[in-house]
C-alpha cells in the first residue's frame, strides 16, 4: 500500500488548484493518497483578497476559500506560540534579501508544517518559501530543535 502523504497547501497553489488541477487533487484526497492540512494563516490571506475580484463572474476569493474549506474541512491548525516562536528563529537563520513582513507568513506555514511532521509543503512561490536560503534556514533550525523539514513540492509535482 502506498503511503499516504500529509501536505499543507499554500496560499499561492490554490488559484492554479481551481485553474488546472483541482479535479486530480480531489481523486488524490478521496483515494487517500492525500491528506490536506490548513492553517489559520493560509486561510486569513485567503480571506485578504479582494472581494471584488471577479472570475467567471463569481468571487474570486469565494472560490479560493471553498476549495481550501473543502480540502481541508477536517485537518486545521491554529497558529499557536511555539509556531511563530519557530518562524522567528527561521527569520534569524535567513540570509536572504526579502524583507521580514513579506516572509513572517511564508515561515509560520512552514513552522506549523514542521511542528506537525507534515511531509510536504505544496507552494508556486519559488523566491521566498521555496528559496534556497529560505529552505536552508528551515534545515537549520529544524535540525537544531529535533523537527523535520517537510518537501516542498510545486502543484504539478502534488499531481501525478
Amino acid at each position: 500500500m502506498q503511503r499516504q502523504l500529509r501536505a499543507m497547501i499554500d496560499t499561492s497553489a490554490y488559484e492554479l488548484l481551481h485553474l488546472q488541477h483541482l479535479s486530480a487533487l480531489d481523486r488524490l484526497v478521496e483515494e487517500g493518497s492525500v491528506v490536506v492540512y490548513g492553517c489559520n494563516v493560509v486561510r486569513r490571506e485567503l480571506r485578504e483578497i479582494s472581494p471584488k475580484m471577479k472570475l467567471g463572474g463569481k468571487s474570486f476569493r469565494n472560490i479560493l476559500l471553498n476549495i481550501y474549506d473543502k480540502l481541508t474541512e477536517k485537518h486545521s491548525y491554529q497558529l499557536e506560540s511555539v509556531a511563530d516562536n519557530l518562524a522567528e528563529e527561521y527569520w534569524n537563520a535567513y540570509e536572504g534579501g526579502i524583507a521580514k513582513r513579506k516572509l513572517m507568513d511564508d515561515f509560520r506555514i512552514v513552522a506549523i508544517s514542521s511542528l506537525h511532521n507534515l511531509d510536504l509543503v505544496v507552494s508556486q512561490d519559488d523566491k521566498s518559501m521555496k528559496s534556497g536560503v529560505a529552505v536552508r534556514a528551515y534545515l537549520k533550525v529544524n535540525n537544531a530543535n529535533g523537527f523535520r523539514t517537510p518537501a516542498f513540492y510545486s502543484v504539478k509535482e502534488l499531481i501525478p
